[in-house]
């Protein structure tokens, strides 16, 4: 290669005067005999820009300078760097880029391997940099950590085109090494490769995201990721290890293809918008569903609503990928404009996911894009609860028996798991219209989304039947669901909440003054014995009510059997002894 030593203080004067009509240089970044790049200001549209000359005139190092200045030039994408200009000063070639204001991926990974989803997000970047780049005969060849640049968006750019096969006849030999972590096997000793190439490139760089290591050189030993990574998705261990198959011929046949195959098993990824939606668009409800379906792309088509809460509005929604119908909560924008929120509302739905249980309603997943957070889990057909009660009246005795059994196995479930619900209420408690079985949702959601909220909400949990130590932001265990349940119970006997109050404070004040208000009055079907149970599940002391979901159902099933004849002093003795 054509070359003189050159002095970088001396040249970064003489391009200070050269381009002083175009440019106020600020520093060299980095330089070689060959290529000096500046960051420097652009006088007219007071921009910071990437400056790149090339001081050697004549021979092979100043024409693949210019191959590769045209190559750039070629391409517009946005995760490809573009040239703004370029020309000549005196002896100098130069190009005018764009200045990424960001970090390496080397640097980033550095720190530590990267999040999941910002790895889907890398690998869509470049898969659709590359499907373009393809779509000109171009092939890049090489993609190595240091020159794919993360901004602040997070976008993942290419910034480095020398290797390109357009420019190959030009580059030194010497400059690339024969066998390199991040370049396929046919393009080793300056093969020029295929669209399969960049497919194994793109691999090596996803491998190296996820894992925070390079794929080993030879990749007959390359190791699957969720061996280096042990809570690494399993898919990413069949689709990294296809596209990095040392035979072209097993790879994907092109990258559109590997973004499908991704995206059919992790979902679509789009670069997610940071601004929440307006105040004025949530009080619009045609802006509302737009900005809705916008934010739901390809992935979820919007059926209709299925009702609303103080945490938000849950949706029936297509799931587009899997064919099938699922419910859709969109949490309420305000709740998570704060980061430490989010970071709850994932953890507990992280948990609320591991629970498996016929009168659980199962999560699915939870999303983000466009400001909006959302989760979606099973769709169940029907009313829920106080739905059903206000269309039908309360329930018979032997359904309102069948639903609280349900409701209680569901608590021992969760609970065995270290879940609390913290919001249990008819509006959480779905009527399957299939098999008339109930199921409980929004698990956690309380916990992970706990706020002031409007009118009647408390600090976790919905006051008119919350216990009172939620009420009063003192430790809650599992015990406060059963104290819920007991509430929805009795609304389910007699239609109507055993506290209400147009306050917080006069719910509570209810709840202080008594116990549950007598069923006889409205109806006299039900058992003393069980009002026995439900009075003791509703105890305002934690202490007096029952100690598991188990024990209570065991005491109310006994009581509903024995109810008729058994005394009522022997039935305050068992409840006693708990």
């Amino acid at each position: 290669m054509d070359s003189n030593p050159i002095n970088l203080a001396n040249l970064f004067k003489q391009a200070q005067e050269a381009f002083a009509d175009q440019f106020n240089l600020e520093q060299v970044v980095a330089g070689s005999d060959t290529r000096v790049l500046f960051v420097a200001r652009d006088r007219v549209l007071k921009r910071k820009v990437a400056l790149r000359i090339h001081p050697t005139p004549g021979g092979t190092s100043r024409e693949w300078f210019e191959k590769e200045t045209e190559l750039m030039a070629e391409l517009d994408h946005p995760s490809i760097r573009g040239v703004y200009s370029a020309g000549y000063k005196g002896d100098w070639a130069y190009r005018v880029t764009k200045w990424i204001t960001g970090e390496s991926l080397a640097d980033a990974v550095e720190r530590q391997p990267r999040s999941i989803p910002f790895v889907l997000h890398l690998a869509q970047d470049l898969t659709y940099a590359l499907e373009y780049a393809h779509s000109r005969q171009i092939i890049i060849r090489r993609m190595i950590p240091s020159t794919i640049i993360i901004d602040r968006m997070p976008r993942a750019i290419i910034t480095d085109l020398r290797y390109a096969n357009r420019c190959l006849k030009f580059a030194d030999p010497d400059d690339e090494p024969s066998a390199n972590n991040f370049l396929a096997p046919e393009t080793w000793h300056g093969g020029f490769g295929e669209p399969a190439s960049d497919i194994y490139a793109l691999a090596a760089i996803v491998y190296f995201a996820l894992t925070g290591q390079p794929p080993d050189s030879n990749p007959l030993n390359i190791i699957p990721p969720s061996k280096l990574r042990a809570k690494c998705p399993a898919i990413f261990d069949r689709i990294l290890m296809r596209a990095l198959s040392h035979d072209a011929r097993n790879r994907y046949f092109n990258v559109e293809d590997m973004r499908a195959d991704l995206a059919s098993e992790m979902g679509r990824v789009d670069t997610p918008v940071s601004a929440a939606p307006t105040n004025s668009l949530r009080s619009d409800p045609k802006a509302w569903e737009k900005h809705l379906r916008r934010a739901l792309g390809d992935q979820y088509e919007l059926m209709n609503e299925l009702g609303t809460g103080g945490f938000g509005t849950v949706y029936r929604v297509r799931d587009l990928s899997l064919e099938r119908d699922v419910a859709l909560k969109v949490l309420h924008p305000f709740l998570t404009e704060d980061p430490t929120v989010v970071e709850r509302f994932r953890k507990e739905a992280q948990l609320a996911a591991k629970l498996d249980h016929p009168n659980i309603v199962a999560i699915y997943g939870i999303g983000h894009r466009s400001g909006l957070w959302w989760y979606t889990m099973e769709y169940i057909p029907g009313l829920n609860l106080a739905q059903a009660i206000q269309a039908r009246g309360p329930l018979e005795f032997d359904d309102w028996l069948t639903a609280m059994t349900q409701a209680l196995n569901a608590l021992h479930h969760a609970h065995q798991h270290d879940l609390v619900h913290r919001d249990l209420k008819p509006e959480n408690m779905l009527i399957d219209s299939r098999d008339g079985n109930l199921n409980i949702t929004d698990f956690g959601l309380a916990l992970a989304l706990k706020t002031e909220l409007p009118k009647l909400q408390s600090h976790s949990g919905t006051p008119e039947f919350a216990a009172p130590e939620q009420m009063f932001g003192e430790e809650v265990d599992h015990r406060a669901d059963l104290y819920s349940l007991s509430l929805v119970g009795y609304f389910a006997l007699t239609g109507r909440p055993p506290f209400a109050g147009d306050s917080v404070e006069a719910v509570l004040a209810h709840k202080e003054a008594g116990d549950l208000p007598k069923v006889h009055p409205i109806r006299n079907d039900v058992p003393e014995t069980v009002l026995w149970a439900l009075a003791r599940g509703a105890s305002r002391n934690p202490e007096e009510r029952f100690p598991t979901a188990a024990a209570y159902l065991q005491a109310l099933q006994r009581a509903a059997h024995e109810g008729q004849t058994t005394p009522k002093s022997w039935f305050r003795n068992m409840l006693g002894g708990g």
